[in-house]
């Protein structure tokens, strides 16, 4: 009897006589002895025996210890044995241990080892599981005696975009049902410097090695990189995909473009109103009620309905402005525009040029010119602080019409504002630096300050910084509006065909209404008055 074994085994036992079969149950209700484990035996040491008997064994060994003579040969006694098998993969060998003849020899740690050895086994023997059978020995049971180390899997290298990719223009529900098509937030918008795409390089693994020694690779990886189009740069490590310019961002395909201009066909439903920061193309219409900003200039080459367009640059309408009484226009730079109707606001920082502008109310710091194929400035109020040049001013039948040049009475008076404000603010100025001095020589002389006295310390440089800032803010205003009283001393109104009785020309705070037709001439302001000479 085998006594480290404690699951029901089988053992040969070879005497003088013949071969008997002694089949042990299990000490504590375990497993019992297989009959197929006793037929793998037989038939892998060839042993001739009564398989009927063998079978009756085998059933007689379940519950108590058996003993039946299954041979009259004198069969060789063999020793303890493993069955080895190695895994497809070369991953695991796995051992099932066989029992001994009784009286031969049992294998030990070395055996086993050297068995491994024999098949090639070089790497992963499990020591442990050896010793595990060894110190509690279950016949029939899978022993898995040696491991490869299996590679390490590594990961695909993805990019993970910092920007939507999937816009979808969805308009916004309102709280009392209806659907506000103008915000629809279908544009990517970025700033310089921005980053837009961050890369996440591939991790390739480590290699492993089976149970022969040999290297296993991990699975291939897919190494992506980024792919984009101009106004885009990496970062030093190439992990960041950062924007060079203000505008929007898109992915096209696998793709990351940037640009600061943004391309649209028609500004509509489809589309809702535009806030952009860069430059605006529209290559068709902006319909009426939907707003245009963008800080940079703004092209149209359809029509303007009665649509708001902002620009921190310069506009140009191909084919003009059909307000509706609506549209709204305004420019920190030009105006160009095939004509102006029906507007309600058209102003430019700088000037503004036109074939025509027809009862709307327009105005520019620099030049206005309606000096196309018509020339008509007809209907509305038309002001410009240089001058406006047009071929006709008004019409016969007496339409009301104001064209104004240089500066508003309430720029003068806001010049004296300013000028009195700077004063204020400069006093100001002084009073606080007086005390701030006052409380460093205090400071300087008692090595530091009371609670109080460094709150008021604090407070006044906090004062002071807040004055400077406001003085800055006012002396530019000054400077410009002094800049456009300056041109005033030049302003002129030119019209190279007619200008009509009815038409009303203000220069300043003087006016003058046109009692009889005028044909080529221009008018000026001299002294007081508003004279009239010829081109």
């Amino acid at each position: 009897m085998i006594n480290n074994c404690t699951t029901g085994y089988f053992q040969f036992d070879s005497r003088p006589d013949g071969l008997y079969l002694l089949v042990f149950p299990p000490a504590n209700g375990g497993r019992t002895a297989n009959i197929d484990d006793v037929m793998y035996y037989i038939d892998k040491k060839k042993i001739p025996c009564d398989i009927v008997k063998v079978n009756e064994a085998v059933k007689l060994g379940k519950n108590s210890q058996s003993e039946i003579k299954v041979s009259e040969e004198n069969v060789h006694p063999f020793a303890e044995f493993g069955d080895y098998r190695i895994s497809a993969d070369c991953m695991r060998v796995e051992v099932i241990f066989y029992p001994p003849f009784v009286g031969a020899d049992m294998l030990s740690s070395d055996e086993i080892v050297k068995d491994l050895q024999y098949l090639g086994i070089k790497n992963g023997i499990d020591m442990d599981a050896i010793g595990e059978f060894l110190n509690n020995r279950e016949y029939g049971k899978s022993y898995y005696v040696a491991q490869g180390t299996a590679p390490r899997e590594g990961a695909d290298g993805y990019i993970e975009y910092q920007f939507n990719t999937d816009l979808k223009p969805r308009p916004k529900m309102n709280d009392d049902g209806t659907v506000d098509f103008h915000t629809l937030e279908n544009i990517n918008h970025i700033s310089k410097g921005d980053v837009v795409a961050v890369l996440h390089k591939e991790d390739p693994g480590d290699d492993g090695v089976d149970v022969l020694g040999r290297r296993v690779a991990p699975r291939k990886v897919k190494r992506v990189i980024f792919r984009h189009g101009r106004n885009l740069t990496q970062s030093e490590d190439g992990t960041q995909l950062i924007s060079q310019v203000s505008g929007h961002v898109v992915l096209e395909d696998d793709k990351v473009f940037v640009s600061n201009v943004l391309e649209l066909v028609d500004v509509d439903n489809s589309t809702g109103d535009i806030d952009y920061d860069g430059d605006v193309s529209i290559k068709g219409n902006v319909l009426a009620g939907f707003t245009v900003k963008a800080s940079g200039d703004i092209t149209v080459s359809g029509i303007v309905e009665g649509a708001t367009v902002i620009a921190g640059g310069s506009i140009t309408f191909n084919r003009g402005i059909q307000g509706m009484n609506k549209a709204v226009i305004k420019a920190g730079g030009n105006i160009v525009s095939k004509f102006i109707e029906s507007a309600e606001s058209v102003t430019a920082g700088g000037s503004i040029e036109t074939d025509s502008i027809l009862h709307s109310n327009v105005s520019a710091k620099n030049a206005i010119k309606a000096s196309g194929r018509n020339g008509l400035i007809i209907g509305g109020e038309v002001k410009s602080v240089f001058m406006i040049e047009a071929k006709t001013i008004g019409n016969s039948m007496g339409t009301n019409t104001t064209v104004g040049v240089g500066v508003n009475p309430a720029m003068k008076r806001r010049v004296d504002e300013l000028k009195n404000s700077l004063g204020k603010l400069g006093d100001n100025k002084i009073r606080l630096n007086q005390v701030l001095a006052a409380l460093r020589k205090k400071q300087e002389t008692e090595g530091s300050l009371d609670a109080d006295k460094h709150e008021l310390q604090t407070k006044t440089m906090r004062n002071v910084i807040m004055i400077e800032q406001e003085i800055n803010k006012q002396k530019k205003e000054l400077e410009e509006l002094r800049g456009q009283l300056g041109e005033e001393k030049n302003a002129c109104i030119k019209v190279y065909d007619a200008a009509y009785v009815g038409v009303k020309l203000v220069f300043g705070d003087q006016c003058m209404f046109l009692k009889e037709k005028y044909d080529y001439c221009q008018f000026v302001k001299e002294g007081a008055d508003i004279k009239c000479s010829s081109l």
